[in-house]
Parts: C-alpha cells; sequence; structure tokens
C-alpha cells in the first residue's frame, strides 16, 4: 500500500512540476482492460491511433487527436485487482 502511495505521491510531483499547458488528464478505474479501452474511446470521443505498448497488463499510445492514453492493472490491498484508464483532453 506504501508504494502506491509513493507512486501517486511521485505522478503528482511530475504534474505539478509540468510546464503549463492547455491539456487536462482524466482518468478512472475499472475492473477490465476492454472496458477501460472502451471508456477512454467513447468519453474521448477519439479512436486509438498508435499503440507504443501492448501487453496483458498494459496498453499505451496515441488518440487520433494525438493525445495520450493509457490502461494499466494495478493491483492493491484493499481495492484488489483494477486498471486505471487516463488519457489527455483539450482544458
Amino acid at each position: 500500500m506504501g508504494k502506491i502511495f509513493l507512486g501517486i505521491f511521485i505522478v503528482i510531483l511530475i504534474i505539478a512540476f509540468l510546464p503549463e499547458s492547455d491539456d487536462q488528464m482524466v482518468g478512472a478505474e475499472f475492473s477490465t482492460m476492454p472496458s477501460c479501452l472502451a471508456s477512454i474511446k467513447q468519453n474521448s470521443g477519439q479512436s486509438f491511433d498508435k499503440l507504443t505498448e501492448d501487453t496483458p497488463d498494459r496498453v499505451h499510445g496515441f488518440l487520433t487527436n494525438g493525445k495520450q492514453f493509457d490502461c494499466e492493472k494495478k493491483e492493491s490491498g484493499t481495492k484488489g485487482t483494477y486498471y486505471l484508464g487516463t488519457y489527455w483532453k483539450d482544458k
């Protein structure tokens, strides 16, 4: 559980020190990889353009608008196994 909090803290630090941009990260948790991917396609209104990683535990790449997306398997003692989905969109 400490590793999860450390990981979240690192992501927050990275985002906090990134240059100001017109993009916003959107994220949610899902019970399956297919539901994670379907939600990103539906909510972003985009299709998948280029995959840079395509494994059972992580699918990462770019949407047709050039913005990044990611679905990654996570494991937690309190939440169990879930998939964290994120994508970038215009503010």
